[in-house]
């Protein structure tokens, strides 16, 4: 199971916001960058930028996720206001191993199967985040009224292989992961589920192993430290 570093950015720093409210929001001391060094070293499969200015269309950390890129030696994967396809193209462009797509996946489906097409499968990650069981796009703000399962298998017909699914009332809480939902989820779709939103600690990661996701980003348990990566992947070895 491979473990992803979440950085999520906001005026140039590494937040975490607290159920997708902006308002709610925990901003971290260390810089960006060092942060990436710090997850790649400890021994992340991989980081996890989303720019929360763009999807929250209220600014702009592009300069800081294109360094973050630059400088890993661990794959990359970026999101966060991606609605074009030209967009996710210049991030694949410029480096990212994956990019995140969620709005533009049920906003221009043929978008979304060209970039697929262009790139390949295994460079683009659909999102659904959901609230109270129906998938949210643009920043969370608006509803598709769409149960996720049903809109998981919409999205697995459109081609997509990686699903990044957020329990967005979980995310930044320590409350737990939505276990059942990823376990619906791998029961109903073939796709590698990357689940995501309430993790705590090691013992969560293995519940959701359990429950058939491939991968899990983690964001506030391991800058609290109630999770190390060195550790927890001893224990999923």
């Amino acid at each position: 199971m491979e473990l992803w570093a979440a950085i999520d950015l906001m005026g140039g720093s590494a937040v975490t916001l607290f159920q997708g409210t902006a308002t709610r929001r925990t901003t971290w001391d260390e810089s960006p960058t060092r942060l990436a060094r710090r997850w790649q070293d400890e021994g992340a499969d991989g980081l996890h930028i989303i720019d929360l200015d763009a999807a929250l269309g209220i600014g702009s950390n592009r300069e800081t996720a294109h360094r973050i890129i630059t400088e890993s030696r661990i794959p990359v994967q970026v999101g966060g206001g991606v609605r074009s396809g030209r967009m996710a193209e210049e991030w694949l462009e410029g480096g990212a191993a994956r990019v995140v797509v969620g709005t533009l996946a049920f906003s221009d489906p043929a978008a979304a199967r060209e970039l697929i097409e262009a790139h390949g499968a295994e460079s683009v990650v659909v999102a659904a985040d959901y609230r109270d069981g129906k998938i949210v796009t643009k920043g969370w703000k608006d509803s598709q009224d769409l149960a996720v399962a049903a809109g998981a298998k919409r999205l697995e017909a459109q081609g997509f292989r990686h699903l990044l699914t957020t329990a967005v009332e979980r995310d930044g809480t320590g409350l737990g992961p939505d276990v059942s939902t990823v376990r619906e989820l791998s029961r109903v779709t073939q796709m590698e589920i990357m689940a995501s939103g309430g993790i705590r600690d090691a013992r969560d990661i293995l519940e959701l192993k359990r429950a058939g996701a491939g991968a899990a980003v983690i964001g506030r348990a391991l800058y609290e430290g109630t999770l190390k990566l060195s550790e927890t992947k001893r224990g999923l070895a």
